[in-house]
C-alpha cells in the first residue's frame, strides 16, 4: 500500500470519532495506510481497545492496528475529523468533540440516513431548514458550521463482531462532495487519503443523488430486515419481501423528485445489486440482535417527514416505519401528538 506523502499539507492530523464497525474500519484503514490517525472511543470499548488494538477483517485479509485512541477531551487536534456514530448519538458526540471543531477542520459525517445538513449550501424554497426527525434541537447545526463539512455516503458493509473488531467481506467504497457541489482542494485531499488507504473514493457531481440513492438502498432494506430477521440476500431474494421493498421504493421516487434530485442508478439496479450483497445482515438488523437502538429516525421518519412538505403519503413506508419503532422498543407505549 502507498505511503502517503510526508508533506504537511498531504499529511494531517485525522481523527476518527466513533468505534462501531464503520470507524474501526475507516481507521484501521487510515492506520495501515501511515496516516497520523487518532480514535476517539469512551467506557469499555476505549479501554479494551487501548490494552488490545483494532482488528479489520476485510478482502484484503485480517489487519491490526494500535491507534492513538482516548476521550473527546483527551485529544487535542483534528485536521479531519471522521465522525461515525449511529445517527441518533450524533448530536451527543458533536458536543463532546466541539473543541476540536475549528475554522481549518474538515468535519466529515459518516453516517447513515438524511443528514441533518441537506438544506445547506443550496439555493431553494427550504435553504437552511431543519430536519426536525434529525436535528430536533438544532443541535447539529448550532455545534458543526456547514462550511466545514463534506458530505459523504459510503458502501461498507461492516459488522462489529467484538469490541475493537470489524469484519466486512465486500469492497470499500465512499463518495465524497461539498454542500455546494463546487470542486475544492480539500475535497481532492480527501478523496486521495482514502483511496490511499485501500478505500475507494468517488467525486459526486451532485452530493444529494449520492445521498438519494444510499438512503433508498436503507430505506427499503433495513427496517424491513429488523421486523423479518432477514438477510439482504432474503430480503430481495424472498418474492413477498422484495415486494414490500419495491413499493417503499415507488413511494420514495416522487420524493426524491420533489426535491429536485434524482437517483444515480435504475431502481432495479438496487433492488438487484442488495440481493447479490449476499447473507449480510443490515445495520439495523445488528442493532436489534444487540438491543441497541435503531436509525428509524434519520432512515424513515425525515425522508416521511420530506415527503410530508409535498404533500405526498408513503403508507407502506409508513407501516413498516411504525412496526419497526414498535420491534425497537416493544414494552414503550408511544402515541403521536
Amino acid at each position: 500500500m502507498a505511503e502517503p506523502s510526508k508533506n504537511r499539507h498531504d499529511y494531517p492530523q485525522i481523527c476518527v470519532a466513533g468505534a462501531g464497525a464503520i470507524g474501526i474500519t475507516i481507521t484501521a484503514r487510515l492506520h495501515l495506510a501511515g496516516y497520523r490517525v487518532g480514535m476517539i472511543a469512551r467506557g469499555v470499548t476505549l479501554a479494551f481497545i487501548q490494552q488490545h488494538g483494532i482488528e479489520l477483517i476485510d478482502l484484503d485479509g485480517s489487519h491490526r492496528a494500535r491507534p492513538d485512541v482516548a476521550t473527546a477531551a483527551e485529544h487535542s487536534r483534528a485536521d479531519i475529523l471522521f465522525l461515525c456514530p449511529k445517527s441518533h448519538d450524533l448530536p451527543a458526540l458533536a458536543e463532546s468533540v466541539s473543541h476540536l471543531i475549528t475554522p481549518h477542520t474538515t468535519v466529515v459525517p459518516v453516517i447513515n440516513g438524511i443528514p441533518w445538513w441537506y438544506f445547506d449550501g443550496i439555493d431553494g424554497k427550504w435553504n437552511g431548514r431543519r430536519i426536525e426527525a434529525v436535528d430536533p434541537h438544532g443541535v447539529l447545526k448550532q455545534t458543526i458550521p456547514s462550511s466545514l463539512i463534506i458530505g459523504t455516503t459510503t458502501m461498507i458493509t461492516a459488522e462489529r463482531t467484538h469490541l475493537g473488531t470489524a469484519r466486512t467481506f465486500n469492497p470499500l467504497q465512499m463518495t465524497v462532495g461539498e454542500l455546494d457541489d463546487s470542486p475544492s482542494d480539500r475535497l481532492d485531499q480527501l478523496a486521495v487519503i482514502l483511496s490511499k488507504a485501500g478505500i475507494a473514493s468517488r467525486k459526486a457531481p451532485r452530493i444529494r443523488n449520492a445521498i438519494w440513492t444510499k438512503v433508498v438502498r436503507n430505506l427499503i432494506s433495513n427496517p424491513v430486515t429488523a421486523i423479518t430477521g432477514a438477510t439482504l440476500r432474503q430480503n430481495f431474494g424472498n418474492s413477498y419481501l422484495v415486494g414490500i421493498s419495491r413499493q417503499m421504493l415507488q413511494e420514495v421516487l416522487p420524493v426524491i423528485a420533489a426535491h429536485n434530485a434524482v437517483l444515480e442508478v435504475d431502481p432495479e439496479t438496487i433492488l438487484e445489486s442488495g440481493r447479490k450483497l449476499g447473507d449480510v445482515k443490515t445495520s439495523m438488523l445488528q442493532d436489534l440482535e444487540r438491543g441497541n437502538e435503531l436509525e428509524l429516525a434519520s432512515i424513515c421518519d425525515a425522508v416521511i417527514e420530506l415527503g410530508r412538505f409535498y404533500g405526498i403519503d408513503m403508507p407502506v413506508t409508513q407501516a413498516i416505519s411504525n412496526l419497526a419503532h414498535f420491534k425497537s422498543s416493544p414494552g414503550k407505549d408511544a402515541f403521536a401528538a
